[in-house]
């Protein structure tokens, strides 16, 4: 008998969680003067299949209101608990016609054989302030936010449209640029380039696009896109939008394992920054770069590594954002620029990891594999031995009239002889020697030329920041102080001031600074360090350190108490030395 009831009581628990009314009204303020409008909305939302609307939404009331109206309906499944939900929103702009308390009633809705209703709410309204009145731009007008794609995947861009509403047009020229409220599973990004144009709305409204953005959500499951904030030009007024669902669905499973949330459509190259060299010396460092192109939630996060190899050093690379937000999401490409110095002779093969992307229009991931590329390494004999005969004699001629000093000619004072016959052998043997000497000053002329524009192009070639090996660790060896709360309190400092490009740029310092005094102390550097010294773990958390670092460094809304996190986390991790 206690088994049957425990099983009735389960079956109707599972029949409340999968089948729900939710019904709910609210307003954007209580308080209001008169011929200032409030924003009224009502919301049902129904989950599960077996729920049936047996009555429209009956309204309250509004006789006391001049109002106008839009609605909308949204169907989406919940990824989490697979069920699906209809949604019903009504918005509301109400213009009170009298001053005091006015009660706006409940709304009903009858599902299923039981009546719901919202709770009553209290309004109180005062006496229009007639100087505020005259100059206040916020005078009937409104926002509306809308998601182009509602149902979207994790990780998957989709872009949010903000309108403005007014029966004024002068009214949008007072408005500045929207801002949103913090989100935490969000990344958003404003897009700079949309139409403007203002258009004829319903009910006397013009309305014009005031913002766009492209938002990635970071987690699966039913989310809200938080309000968005607009504030006037004279900064006593802010209007308030509303705020929108996303359904987020969860990735596919069979991900590949080199998978890094990639999602959207990209191509992934490897090319030379110097261009034009064929031959790389031996303990001379060169640039390439790391080149992810394409649409969607482009980012340096999703760039692949260069796998290291005992045939070349490799250092952190200087990344280059040139994505921007569009009306299709973030498109664009991002780069990855690293110094490269070889350490053997022969062929040298740079590669990268294993790239894949989630493609949310084909609904499968694609994988693009390594990218190499091949180089060959040579040593100063080969360099010596690669040069022709002609370029040899050029040298050492060069050398020679570095060294050889131009003789003087001196003249001394000559009779000249009157001659009655003309002479045409000595005629002819002085064009000759003016000839001669007319060749001889071209040769040695240009040789000269040459000459100075070799020493211009190993002037600019030393004034490159490439060293060898053997001096870059001079360099280092010079730097055997660390000193590790200097740099701790810089990064607070600077945190202090809102200083945000200081604190990265601090970071990177920092980073720079252990890397040479480890490597000054015969070890890799800081991250090689850790690893023999406190294992993978700590070496894992350090890259974690530095992936979030240059996540928030390219962040639009990179905040001071996550600077404060990130600093604590720093100090975590460096105070290990």
């Amino acid at each position: 008998m206690i088994k049957k009831n425990l099983y009735i009581l389960f079956l109707l628990a599972s029949g409340f969680t999968f089948a729900q009314v939710n019904l709910y009204s609210e307003v954007n303020t209580t308080e209001v003067k008169m011929n200032r409008p409030i924003v009224f909305t009502v919301v049902l939302e129904i989950f599960g299949e077996d729920l049936i609307q047996e009555t429209p939404v009956k309204l309250p009331d509004f006789s006391k209101f001049n109002y106008d109206y839009a609605s909308e309906q949204n169907t989406f499944i919940d990824p989490i608990k697979k069920i699906r939900i209809n949604q019903f929103v009504y918005q509301f702009i109400l213009d009170p016609k009298q001053v005091g308390n006015i009660k706006i009633g409940s709304a009903l809705v009858q599902v299923n054989g039981k009546m719901y209703k919202t709770e009553p709410i209290d309004i109180f309204v005062k006496e229009a302030d007639k100087k505020a009145v005259a100059i206040n731009p916020a005078k009937n007008m409104y926002l509306n936010m809308q998601v182009k794609e509602k149902e979207v995947y994790k990780n998957e861009p989709t872009v949010v449209v903000l309108k403005a509403f007014s029966r004024s047009i002068s009214n949008f020229r007072n408005l500045e640029p929207a801002k949103f409220e913090p989100a935490k599973n969000l990344s958003i990004r404003s897009i700079a380039n949309f139409d403007e144009s203002i258009e004829d709305s319903e009910n006397n409204y013009s309305s014009q696009i005031i913002g766009m953005f492209v938002v990635v959500p970071k987690v699966a499951g039913v989310m809200d896109v938080p309000p968005l904030e607009v504030p006037f030009g004279n900064h006593r007024n802010t209007l308030v939008s509303n705020k929108v669902k996303l359904n987020v669905k969860k990735l596919p499973e069979g991900a590949p394992k080199n998978f890094n949330d990639a999602v959207g459509k990209y191509d992934v190259k490897v090319e030379m920054i110097d261009k034009g060299k064929e031959n790389f010396e031996i303990n001379k460092a060169f640039n390439i770069s790391v080149k992810v192109i394409g649409s969607g939630n482009l980012s340096p996060a999703i760039v692949p590594k260069i796998l290291p190899s005992p045939d070349y050093e490799i250092f952190e690379p200087k990344i280059v954002n040139n994505s921007v937000a569009t009306a299709k999401g973030i498109e664009g490409e991002v780069e990855a620029q690293y110094v490269i110095i070889p350490k053997k002779r022969g062929d040298l093969k740079i590669s990268t990891e294993v790239f894949s992307y989630f493609d949310p229009k084909e609904e499968k991931y694609v994988t693009l594999g390594s990218k190499t590329l091949t180089l060959n390494a040579v040593n100063a004999q080969d360099i010596a031995n690669a040069k022709t005969t002609l370029q040899k004699v050029n040298e050492y001629t060069n050398t020679v009239l570095e060294k050889v000093d131009s003789p003087v000619m001196n003249t001394e004072k000559l009779k000249v002889k009157e001659h009655k016959n003309m002479s045409w052998l000595i005629i002819v043997g002085n064009l000759m020697i003016i000839c001669v000497g007319a060749f001889a000053f071209i040769y040695f002329n240009r040789k000269i030329k040459e000459k100075k524009k070799q020493n211009l192009e190993k002037e600019q070639i030393n004034s490159r920041p490439i060293v060898t090996i053997a001096e870059t660790e001079a360099l280092l060896r010079n730097k055997n102080n660390f000193d590790l709360n200097s740099h701790f309190n810089y990064l607070q400092k600077v945190i202090d001031e809102g200083d945000t490009t200081r604190f990265f740029e601090g970071f990177e310092a920092l980073k720079s600074d252990a890397d040479q005094y480890f490597k000054s102390k015969n070890v890799l550097g800081f991250a090689d360090y850790l690893k023999t010294n406190f294992g993978l773990a700590s070496v894992e958390k350090y890259n974690q350190l530095i992936t979030k670092v240059n996540i928030e460094k390219f962040s639009p809304f990179s905040s001071q108490d996550k600077q404060k996190e990130i600093l604590r986390e720093i100090e975590e991790v460096y105070n290990l030395i």
